[in-house]
């Protein structure tokens, strides 16, 4: 016969003593106050970091006024004569000036078309002096003075057409600061990439405004004769 034996009796766990429960509720405790101490911390550091930011951008603001430094001397060829032409040529004339290619296809031909509608609303008005529109190419490769003198026909009559070799193209840019991108290679058919902005200039060469592709004709014209009057103003009162 197997022999049945008794069961075992369970064995007693150990209770926990005061001193580890008090021991663990306060490492507990030191945990939460951790978390409490860095949420605190962090808090301070983000309300630090918006003032920095606000004091910065607010210091900004102050400093950045005045008039960009654009427009400068710039030499090139009139498609029409033939002949050179130097910007101090047009001092004692307001200019429009436009940088812009003959074979671009929809962008350029517009904005020509509203520079010539804001230059004939501004023609209504017999106090304001003449404007003289520029249009300076930013492809000399393609836009020789035979081919501005055919672009030209299209759009206002006082235009004035100029090109001239790559350095003085990329001179006369750079002077405006106008942007620009043409693919190398002998490839004949290609577009150029560039900034689209009216320059209005002074008597004496000097920037007055720009006129983004945002604008409408009537607002170009608006603002170029309030900009006017106010240099005419200047002028008048420094006589």
């Amino acid at each position: 016969f197997c022999e049945k034996k008794a069961p075992k009796e369970a064995e007693a766990q150990p209770k926990p003593s005061p001193d580890n429960t008090a021991n663990v509720s306060g490492v507990r405790w030191a945990n939460w106050k951790s978390v409490a101490a860095m949420g605190v911390a962090g808090a301070a550091v983000v309300l630090y970091y918006n003032y920095e930011k606000e004091r910065v951008l607010s210091e900004t603001k102050i400093t950045v006024t005045g008039k960009p430094a654009l427009g400068g001397p710039y030499s090139l060829i009139d498609a029409v004569t033939g002949e050179r032409v130097n910007s101090s040529d047009y001092h004692g004339q307001y200019t429009l000036l436009y940088f812009g290619f003959s074979k671009c296809p929809d962008i350029c031909p517009a904005e020509l078309n509203k520079m010539g509608r804001a230059l004939d609303m501004m023609d209504k008005h017999e106090e304001l002096p003449t404007v003289i529109p520029i249009f300076i190419t930013i492809d000399p490769k393609r836009d020789t003075p035979e081919r501005l003198r055919a672009y030209k026909k299209d759009y206002h009559p006082r235009l004035v057409c100029l090109t001239g070799s790559n350095e003085e193209i990329g001179k006369a840019s750079k002077a405006f600061r106008v942007y620009f991108s043409a693919p190398a290679g002998d490839d004949e058919d290609y577009l150029v990439d560039h900034s689209i902005f009216f320059y209005l200039m002074g008597t004496n060469g000097e920037f007055l405004e720009y006129f983004g592709k945002n604008l409408s004709a009537e607002e170009v014209a608006h603002k170029m004769m309030r900009t006017l009057r106010t240099d005419l103003a200047e002028r008048s009162m420094k006589a």
